[in-house]
């Protein structure tokens, strides 16, 4: 073995017949053949003392293995592959539409999704797409995740959030392999598919101080966003939207700003957040969650509230 730095080169691998055997397998289907191919050549560079790289191709095997076994067990359970079943958590929403706390106009945008949605067949019919990649971009906490879990309740569908720790891969190209995976896995299953924090993936190129795999992986995110045909929605957040990059934007068919709430907002979020804990909030922390940044921290302060009224006395 013959390391360059963070490369690494085996010598001897294995044979020519064996690669040619396995080759034939893998084009005829036949992975239970080339699976025990495979096992052979890692015996052999055990033999050979070859420990990293026999660790390396049984890594590589049994992730495969795995990712075949569990892909046909139910075609919503996110396992298609070793990608699939580490980068995607299904999300659980009883979230509806009426908890949401949108202004009028985006909320009969987001109801206009689920009009198309409903009547999906009849836009169909008349050769009119519907809007399937929405990007949600605005400051945190201000409901962009929970329109998201709303939708997914709305339209019946079941709710993934992409894990970026278990796309963004440490090789070369590995990447956008895990990218086409997801998508494939959107194009071939009715589901929400959320990208939270699209940030992580989608930063504006060109940055002198960034790697050039990164600029890869925008442009690998941007192509696969193009060609994507959902079975349902693709959703992306973005809590730094002049961070992403500028050709990212038109990869989207359906851009959303959510914006800070003012105070008239905030004061009936609280109060109805309050009346469904069955809180009685004092002015003084009603005026406190008015003058919250978001709604997230507005909520938080009635949560305070309402446990501090619960454990009162004890």
């Amino acid at each position: 073995m013959v390391r360059y730095g963070t490369m690494v080169r085996w010598e001897t691998m294995a044979s020519n017949k064996q690669l040619t055997a396995l080759f034939r397998a893998i084009a005829a289907e036949n992975f239970g053949g080339a699976t025990e191919i495979a096992a052979q050549i890692c015996q052999q560079e055990e033999k050979k003392g070859h420990l990293t790289a026999a660790r390396l191709l049984r890594g590589a095997l049994n992730a495969s293995r795995n990712g075949v076994a569990s892909h046909k067990a139910h075609p919503l359970v996110p396992n298609g592959s070793s990608v699939i079943s580490s980068a995607l958590n299904r999300v659980s929403s009883g979230v509806v539409l009426d908890r949401v706390s949108l202004p009028n106009a985006a909320m009969a945008a987001i109801e206009g999704l689920v009009v198309e949605w409903k009547h999906r067949q009849r836009l169909i019919d008349r050769g009119i797409s519907r809007r399937t990649k929405l990007l949600f971009y605005g400051p945190p906490g201000c409901g962009k995740s929970l329109t998201a879990k709303a939708l997914a309740t709305e339209l019946g569908l079941p709710l993934f959030l992409v894990r970026f720790d278990a796309v963004i891969g440490a090789y070369l190209g590995q990447t956008a392999i895990n990218l086409r995976q997801l998508f494939h896995f959107a194009d071939i299953t009715p589901c929400i598919l959320l990208f939270d924090e699209l940030d992580a993936l989608g930063k504006r190129r060109g940055n002198p101080t960034d790697v050039g795999e990164l600029d890869r992986i925008v442009i690998a995110l941007m192509q696969e966003l193009e060609h994507a045909n959902p079975q349902g929605l693709i959703v992306g957040t973005s809590n730094l939207a002049k961070h992403l990059d500028d050709a990212l934007w038109r990869r989207f068919d359906f851009l959303l700003e959510f914006k800070s709430p003012n105070q008239k907002a905030l004061t009936s979020f609280a109060g109805r957040i309050a009346t469904e804990m069955n809180v009685n909030l004092p002015d003084e922390v009603l005026e406190k969650a008015a003058k919250a940044k978001n709604f997230a921290n507005a909520e938080m302060i009635v949560i305070s509230e309402a446990r501090e009224q619960a454990l009162r006395g004890l």
